[in-house]
C-alpha cells in the first residue's frame, strides 16, 4: 500500500475517523494496532506472522527479565532477533561466499523473501529491550501498547527508527486530530512526495542508465551520475521520512527528525549526525556507548567508531559493497576523530575554511555512495575508472542540474539564516495566500511527478 495510492487515502481517512472519535487512549491503541496490521498485511499477510512473533518474543523477554532479574532473558531475545535477521537477510550471502571461497559446488541457500521493513521493526524491538535493560523505561505490561509501538505503520517499512523511550509515553495519552497538526502534516507529506516523485525518481532514471553501462559514457556523464545518486538517495529517503513524520503528525504523534541538511556536514562525524539520524543515534546508544564509547582511551575510541560504522554497513544489506561502504565510513570517522585529537593535544590553531570542509566531505560521501549503489566492488571500480573517460556519450539530466542548483541555494540559506540547520516549511494555511501557494505546489507535483517505478530505496533494507 503506497503512501500516494488511492487505497492508502481510503485507509488513512477511515482510521483517522476511528482514531479521532475513540473515547479513550486504550481504545485508540487498539484501533492503531488494527491499522498497523491492515497496512502491513496489505503488502503480504504472511509476514504478519513474523511480526507477531517478534513482538511476542520482546514482550515475554522483558516480562521474564522483570520476574527473574536475569539479563539472559533480554540477551536471549536480542540474540533471537539477530538470528531472525541473519536467516532472512544474510544466510544466502554468507553461504554463497563460503562456498565460493572454498570452491564448494553445492552450497545451501534458503532463497527466502525478505520481509518488508524487517530491519526497522527488529531494531525498534531491540530498542525496547535495551531500554528496559539499561533502565531507561519500565517494563511494558500492556501487550497492545508494545505491539503498537513496534508495528507503527507510518515508519515500519523504512523508518525513522523511533526508540521505545521516546514513543511508548506518547501512547499513554489521548490523541486528537488538530488543525495545526493537519497543516504541518500536509506540508511534510507534500514535501516528501515532491522529493520522491519529482526529483528522486526522475534523477534515478538518469543514474540507472549510466550505472548500467558506465564505459559507454564520458567522464562528465559519469560524474553527473555520481552526483545524481547522492541527490537521489537523499531525496528518496528523506522524502519517505517526511511523509512518515507528516502522517504521524496528523495523528498527533512525534517521530522526531531523521535528516538535517546532511550534505553541508563538515566531516564524516558531522555527516552521521545529520543523515539517517534515527539509525545513527540507535548505533550510538546501543553499540558505540556499550562498547565503551570514548571512555577507554583514544585508540579504543577509534576502534569503537570503526566497528560501529562497519556494523551500520552490514545492517544495510547482504552484499560485500555495504560492508566495504561501512569500512570506508568507519575509517573516515576514526581518522577524523584522530585528526581532531592531534589538534587538541598540540594546541594547534590550524583551521580549514568551512566551505572547503563541506566540499571535501561531500566529495568523500558521494564517492562512497558509488560502492553503496554498485552491484559489486568490481562494478564500483569500473565507475571510478570511467570518471576519466575522454570519449563516450554526454548525458546530463536536467533534473540533476535543477536539484543541484536548488540544493545549493537551500544549503547556503540554511548556513546563513539558520546556523547550518535545515529550514522547515511551516505555512499558516488559514491564510488564503498560503492556501493558493500550496495548491500551486501540489499542482506542480502532479505535473512533474514521475509515473514509473517509485519503490523507496530503503524499503529493501
Amino acid at each position: 500500500m503506497s503512501f500516494y495510492s488511492i487505497s492508502f487515502i481510503v485507509f488513512f481517512v477511515f482510521f483517522s475517523l476511528l482514531m479521532n472519535y475513540a473515547p479513550t487512549a486504550k481504545s485508540q491503541r487498539r484501533i492503531l494496532l488494527l491499522a498497523n496490521a491492515v497496512f502491513y498485511g496489505f503488502w503480504d499477510y504472511r509476514f504478519l506472522l513474523l511480526l507477531i512473533l517478534v513482538i511476542v518474543i520482546g514482550y515475554i523477554g522483558a516480562i521474564q527479565y522483570k520476574k527473574n532479574h536475569n539479563k539472559i532473558w533480554i540477551d536471549g531475545a536480542v540474540i533471537i532477533y539477530i538470528l531472525i535477521l541473519g536467516v532472512f537477510k544474510y544466510f544466502d550471502f554468507f553461504s554463497e561466499s563460503f562456498s565460493r571461497i572454498f570452491s564448494i559446488k553445492d552450497n545451501v541457500t534458503l532463497n527466502l523473501i525478505l520481509p518488508l521493513g524487517i530491519s526497522f521493526y527488529l531494531f525498534q524491538a531491540m530498542s525496547y529491550l535495551f531500554d528496559v535493560k539499561y533502565e531507561k523505561i519500565e517494563i511494558e505490561k500492556d501487550f497492545v501498547k508494545l505491539a503498537t509501538y513496534i508495528s507503527f505503520f507510518p515508519q515500519i517499512t523504512a523508518g525513522p527508527i523511533v526508540k521505545s523511550k521516546d514513543f511508548l509515553p506518547q501512547l499513554e495519552r489521548l490523541h486528537r486530530i488538530k488543525k495545526e497538526n493537519i497543516y504541518s502534516g500536509i506540508q511534510l507529506i507534500v514535501l516528501g512526495i515532491t522529493k520522491k516523485l519529482v526529483f528522486a525518481d526522475r534523477i534515478g532514471v538518469a543514474v540507472d542508465e549510466v550505472y548500467k553501462a558506465p564505459i559507454s559514457y564520458n567522464g562528465i556523464s559519469v560524474l553527473m551520475a555520481i552526483v545524481g545518486y547522492s541527490l537521489q538517495i537523499y531525496c528518496d529517503f528523506s522524502g519517505y521520512s517526511n511523509i512518515a513524520i507528516g502522517i504521524a503528525k496528523i495523528w498527533d504523534f512525534d517521530l522526531g527528525e531523521n535528516f538535517n541538511a546532511p550534505y553541508i556536514a563538515k566531516n564524516p562525524s558531522d555527516f552521521w549526525k545529520r543523515w539517517h539520524i534515527s539509525l545513527s543515534t540507535w548505533f550510538r546508544d546501543y553499540v558505540y556507548i556499550p562498547l565503551g564509547g570514548s571512555r577507554n582511551g583514544m585508540f579504543r575510541t577509534y576502534f569503537n567508531l570503526f566497528i560501529t560504522m562497519v556494523l551500520s554497513g552490514i545492517w544495510h544489506g547482504a552484499n560485500s559493497t555495504f560492508i566495504i561502504w561501512g569500512i570506508v565510513h568507519g575509517m573516515a570517522s576514526a581518522l577524523n576523530r584522530g585528526f581532531n585529537d592531534c589538534l587538541r593535544r598540540t594546541s594547534a590553531k590550524y583551521t580549514i575554511p568551512s566551505g572547503l570542509c563541506i566540499m571535501m566531505n561531500y566529495v568523500f560521501v558521494s564517492l562512497a555512495w558509488v560502492v553503496f549503489r554498485a552491484d559489486n566492488f568490481k562494478h564500483a571500480c569500473t565507475i571510478y575508472k570511467c570518471l576519466f573517460n575522454t570519449s563516450g556519450l554526454l548525458y546530463i539530466n536536467v533534473y540533476v542540474v535543477a536539484f543541484v542548483i536548488i540544493y545549493i541555494f537551500i544549503s547556503v540559506f540554511a548556513v546563513i539564516m539558520n546556523n547550518g540547520n535545515i529550514i522547515a516549511i511551516n505555512l499558516n494555511l488559514d491564510s488564503m495566500k498560503n492556501k493558493i501557494l500550496i495548491s500551486i505546489w501540489i499542482w506542480l507535483v502532479v505535473e512533474f511527478m514521475y509515473c514509473g517505478n517509485s519503490a523507496f530505496i530503503y524499503a529493501q533494507f
